[in-house]
């Protein structure tokens, strides 16, 4: 990541709209270095509390999948109950959170212990794709692409897992078998080589994050909504629906408000970081959240790629021209402008998700190339094939993806609902032109992809 100590653009802007490039070069006005913003009373501006209390949810799934294993050892599991718990997070915590601590209130010192403290009332479902349809470009209880059965809609395909994960806990006893012959090393884990952590994991980022941030809070399609929003204060609020609109965007990409000034090893591997030495840890501010993570995991694995900065770019710069002008409606040329700026963000955004997708691919053929060998790794496979199934499931969600239609269903087709180990060689070829049709929808430089062996890309 570039760390910027200035951001030099100001009011004076020179913006090509018809570009993908913002040319800052001839502008003096100095930026802000984190996401930050104040209204002309000095209070703060800025408000996505209702985004970060998702990804804590999501991380909490993920968290819950993780400790079956642990749990199933020690007690049995009667029908429903884990597909109930799960449910908790989907659905009932939006009623019952308030006072419910989450997964960091024991992982670190947080300053917000509980889900109310974060953000009252909230919960997954509300903002799973098709169940917040006012913005949607797509109606996903028809369109929704990339599974198959069980899948007619977004909500039906978690459904559908969070009832095989339950099946799985309660039938542990006898433990299920993969197509080896072989007992299945995780509960989450099916004979299949689906791993249900990192599927449901991904899905929700992607039917939820991606699908609010690009469809609905940065979009530009539905008068009063997204980018369209009034710029205008109401009486007694600190922001405009504009300016919170792109918060909100902001706080479903998941970085931090001092994103910028962390390298890439810092985002990737700390998650975290004590930036006003208070202490404790602010989950509003101090952590970066989903995909902000794998953008720089993607920048390191590569020179010459640099999503994070470009992203960080895009929202901070878009903010900046809100808060700017913030009390009357944008002007045409201002909202072009504050297209410009979320386009380069959603486009950064979803090339690291265009990247993490290929990086699966590399994993997966290096996992299949060891398959007739001691070294093979099943559930290291089924991670792998998973990660790569919940990332790519992802470009449906934006109405501007690089990725086509048609693209997107040829993706899936290849990748399958599962990793085709019968028949390891044709599969491999299969996810080599899955790669590809990649590539070139993001316009990536061949070295970016790697080899046939996985090797050599990101």
């Amino acid at each position: 990541m570039l760390i910027w100590l200035v951001l030099a653009c100001g009011t004076e802007r020179d913006v090509d709209t018809g570009s993908d490039i913002i040319d800052t070069a001839e502008t003096t006005t100095e930026f802000p270095i984190s996401y930050d913003f104040q209204n002309a009373e000095g209070e703060s501006s800025v408000s996505y509390s209702g985004q970060v209390c998702r990804q804590v949810l999501i991380n909490d799934v993920k968290v819950y999948i993780s400790n079956l294993d642990a749990r199933i050892s020690s007690e049995v599991v009667i029908p429903e109950e884990v597909s109930n718990d799960l449910f908790f997070y989907l659905d009932t915590v939006a009623d019952v959170g308030a006072d419910v601590a989450h997964s960091f209130a024991t992982e670190l010192d947080a300053d917000q212990q509980t889900y109310g403290a974060i953000s009252s009332g909230k919960n997954l479902l509300a903002k799973l794709a098709g169940n917040d349809s006012v913005t949607d470009h797509k109606d996903w209880s028809t369109e929704f692409r990339g599974w198959g059965d069980n899948s007619e809609t977004p909500t039906s395909l978690i459904e559908h897992w969070f009832v095989q994960l339950d099946q799985q806990a309660v039938n542990w006893g006898v433990l299920p078998t993969n197509i080896f012959g072989e007992a299945v090393e995780h509960v989450y884990i099916t004979p299949e080589g689906q791993d249900l952590k990192q599927l449901v994991e991904k899905f929700l980022q992607a039917s939820i994050s991606f699908s609010q941030g690009t469809d609905d809070y940065l979009d530009d399609d539905i008068e009063g909504k997204g980018l369209l929003s009034s710029h205008r204060p109401e009486e007694g609020e600190r922001y405009s629906s504009l300016e919170h609109a792109w918060d909100e965007g902001f706080g479903y990409f998941g970085a931090a408000r001092t994103y910028s000034q962390w390298t890439d090893d810092e985002i990737a591997d700390l998650v975290f970081q004590d930036i006003d030495e208070s202490g404790t840890i602010d989950l509003l501010s101090e952590v970066n959240w989903g995909h902000s993570l794998n953008a720089a995991k993607r920048d390191r694995d590569m020179e010459g790629v640099d999503f994070t900065a470009e992203a960080w770019e895009g929202f901070i710069l878009g903010r900046q021209l809100l808060a700017d002008t913030v009390g009357t409606e944008l002007t045409t040329e201002q909202l072009d402008e504050l297209k410009v700026y979320r386009d380069q963000a959603v486009q950064a955004w979803e090339m690291s998700i265009g990247a993490t997708s290929i990086h699966y691919i590399n994993d997966l053929h290096r996992d299949l190339a060891q398959i007739d060998t001691e070294d093979f790794d099943f559930s290291s496979t089924a991670k792998h094939w998973s990660e790569l199934k919940g990332f790519a499931l992802s470009f449906q969600f934006n109405p501007r993806s690089a990725v086509s239609d048609q693209a997107f269903q040829n993706i899936h087709e290849l990748i399958g609902t599962a990793p085709n180990l019968d028949s390891v060689e044709e599969y491999r070829a299969d996810l080599e032109q899955a790669k590809q049709i990649l590539g070139d929808s993001f316009g990536f430089d061949a070295d970016y992809l790697g080899d046939e062996s996985g090797e050599n890309g990101w």
